[in-house]
């Protein structure tokens, strides 16, 4: 006999193997996660570089553990292999004094028959540049861990560049045209930032302090150039915005307005260029 039918349907339940979503991917977002992080690691050491800060006399202690401030052992000892070498990192703010004429030839001298100067002897000559153009307000020398650090910024009288816009002070042009033949006289290279107060466009403007500050850095480089500086000396320019204040307290002060050339040493260099030669960042296969 055929057996009853049951009066409910029967009820069949399939179950599918999932495959893992990871599965798909493999580890190729693993490549992709070390490419970024390498990249991070690189613009953040550029930005070292490029904004050195004033150093308080530091211990033995700091030298052990950051000898780069203090250019103890690390990345900045050894000898450079160019002619001219900036040698010395102890931080050196400009200040107002009669400088021996003497000393002055000695060190032009120097440069002629390719030898070594000093980050003083350099700091000296632009010191003495600055008194010479009467512009000792609009230009800073500062010796960094770096290299020299030249500032070239607004006073109370005189801005650098007009107003929101990347158009030169005529009185700036000497100041730079100097420069030019001076920095050109020693072999080390150099980097060029913009900066900015904290003054900011519309915000329903396309340009802003980033754009503002890039191209004043651009339109130093290239009357530099123009006046004499050799265009391979220039590495980089950068765009700084108000990232960096000189004058935190009063951030739309004129002060902050400003043009900063770093004549980098040998190492500093040496640093810079491994972090941006393609064998910096491993690939994977």
């Amino acid at each position: 006999m055929r057996p009853k039918r049951k009066n409910y349907d029967e009820i069949i339940i399939k179950r599918r193997s999932k495959k893992n979503i990871h599965e798909q991917h493999g580890g190729a977002w693993k490549v992709a996660f070390a490419d970024f992080t390498l990249a991070m690691m690189a613009l953040f050491m550029v930005l070292w570089i490029i904004q050195p800060q004033k150093i308080a006399p530091t211990t033995s202690a700091d030298a052990l553990v950051n000898p780069l401030l203090t250019g103890g052992a690390g990345v900045f000892d050894g000898t450079s292999t160019t002619p001219i070498e900036l040698e010395g990192t102890k931080s050196s703010v400009q200040k107002k004094r009669e400088i021996d004429p003497k000393k002055i030839s000695e060190i032009e001298k120097k440069i002629a028959d390719n030898k070594k100067i000093s980050l003083e002897e350099l700091a000296m000559l632009m010191t003495t540049l600055a008194q010479q153009l009467n512009a000792e307000t609009n230009l800073l020398i500062d010796i960094v861990p770096q290299g020299l650090r030249i500032l070239i910024k607004d006073d109370a009288n005189h801005f650098m560049f007009e107003r929101g816009s990347t158009t030169l002070n005529a009185a700036f042009l000497p100041i730079l045209a100097r420069l030019a033949r001076t920095i050109n006289q020693v072999e080390n290279n150099i980097i060029i930032s913009g900066h900015t107060d904290s003054t900011q466009y519309s915000k329903n403007s396309l340009y802003n302090n980033w754009n503002l500050s890039g191209d004043r850095a651009l339109m130093a480089r290239n009357i530099l150039v123009r006046e004499g500086l050799s265009d391979t000396k220039v590495l980089q320019v950068t765009a700084q915005a108000d990232t960096a204040l000189m004058d935190t307290n009063n951030p739309e002060d004129g002060a902050n307005r400003r043009i900063e050339i770093l004549v980098l040493t040998q190492q500093a260099e040496t640093l810079y260029r491994q972090i941006f030669q393609s064998e910096a960042f491993p690939r994977f296969e």
